[in-house]
């Protein structure tokens, strides 16, 4: 099996040989304005200018080995945390209907509104502007174009990776075909971009034919020139589309073999980050078994509980602290908000919060109430109200009611 973390990082060596020594001394320039941004959302403030830049500069720095860009953006960045009044750049853009006023990459762009749209269609409201700047997908031949022109990467002749920037517009891309209430908000509220059934049906045959008939996984390809193209088992991706199409893929028996099998590997070709597990990662890869498990032997759903109660163990005696907090990386997460989210979201999806048994074992978990209170008591206690802060919050009321 390809390790394709060595392949990348070898890949750009290839194109800047001093790269190994580049991004060791980006990353310790980034780290400390990264802890300042921390800690100014730590008071309440989701600081979104410079949240913006923060997700940019991290993105220069892990996807690509353009020093110049990184160093300008980490500039921005720097002079962005002197100034605590960013809420402007929460909102849409009136030029070109977009969301991110900070980002200068299209694709995160994209990102931000998809996460837009939903707060927007659970608060019932339509957007202010059209969505003219979606132009680059706006057709069922645009989409596929840009899609086919990120689906492979030639880092050593560009010095990009385009795996985040193909998952960032799946993932947008997948909400819009395939969950109903993002879909319907599309074609009821959304001017400037005219989601048709033929561009839906062009978008899932797109991803069909991108599926790998070995692993059942998707994943960025990498032409490495030498040893041609090679096809990543990338497990944020294919999380994502089985996630948003609901389970209803081809191929699960390959499916959950890879996913057992890459779960000493690091992410996203693998289940851990520096060397251990981490919630998102345990949160996805709890969903992939769970919208499977009827489609999978006795034995496979064997080893896939054993990895569950592993996670959990993991999670509970690990990622958290006593009093019901989570404890962020920053090296992974961008806000303390996520910690929390992805945390409640994979305690939530192993059922450990709920009276009856989950999908994964015959026992529920008696102290699951307790703790749900617990951790929504913290981010009250903590002032977290951003947008991921909200959603975990939302999701303990759901699984254990309002604890205060």
């Amino acid at each position: 099996m390809t390790d394709f973390s060595t392949l990348i990082t070898e890949q750009f060596c290839v194109f800047d040989p001093d790269y190994v020594a580049q991004k060791a001394s980006f990353t310790a320039k980034l780290a400390p304005l990264q802890d300042r941004l921390i800690a100014a959302q730590k008071t309440g403030n989701s600081m979104a200018a410079s949240d913006q830049k923060m997700i940019e500069c991290k993105w220069l720095l892990l996807y690509t080995a353009d020093w110049k860009a990184l160093e300008t953006k980490l500039d921005a960045f720097a002079r962005s945390l002197d100034n605590p009044d960013q809420a402007w750049a929460e909102k849409q853009v009136a030029s070109d209907g977009s969301w991110g006023p900070c980002y200068d990459q299209w694709f995160l762009k994209v990102d931000a509104m998809i996460d837009a749209v939903n707060t927007l269609a659970d608060a019932g409201q339509p957007p202010e502007y059209p969505f003219a700047f979606l132009a680059p997908i706006a057709t069922p031949e645009k989409m596929i174009s840009w899609l086919e022109g990120q689906k492979t990467s030639r880092i050593f002749d560009d010095g990009i990776d385009r795996r985040d920037a193909l998952g960032a517009v799946t993932a947008s891309l997948s909400q819009m075909c395939f969950k109903s209430e993002i879909r319907d908000y599309f074609r009821n509220n959304v001017k400037g971009f005219d989601l048709t059934d033929a561009y839906i049906n062009a978008y899932k045959s797109w991803l069909d034919e991108w599926q790998d008939g070995e692993s059942g996984y998707w994943g960025g390809w990498f032409d490495t020139r030498d040893q041609g193209v090679l096809k990543s088992s990338d497990l944020s991706l294919t999380f994502h589309n089985i996630s948003y199409q609901h389970g209803k893929v081809d191929l699960w028996p390959e499916i959950f073999q890879t996913t057992l099998a890459i779960r000493d590997g690091a992410y996203p070709f693998g289940w851990k980050h520096n060397g251990d597990f981490n919630n998102h990662n345990n949160y996805d890869v709890t969903k992939i078994f769970d919208l499977g498990w009827d489609q999978v032997d006795s034995a496979t759903q064997k080893a896939a509980s054993k990895d569950i109660a592993l996670v959990l163990h993991w999670c509970l005696t690990k990622s958290m602290t006593p009093d019901g907090g989570f404890i962020d990386d920053p090296t992974f997460y961008n806000s303390v908000g996520a910690a929390y989210y992805y945390g409640v979201s994979f305690l939530d999806q192993a059922g450990y919060f709920g009276t009856t048994a989950p999908f994964w074992t015959d026992k529920p978990f008696p102290d699951g109430p307790a703790l749900c209170c617990k951790i929504q008591k913290n981010i009250k206690s903590e002032g977290l109200d951003d947008d991921e802060a909200k959603a975990a919050l939302e999701k303990l009321v759901d699984a254990c009611g309002n604890c205060t």
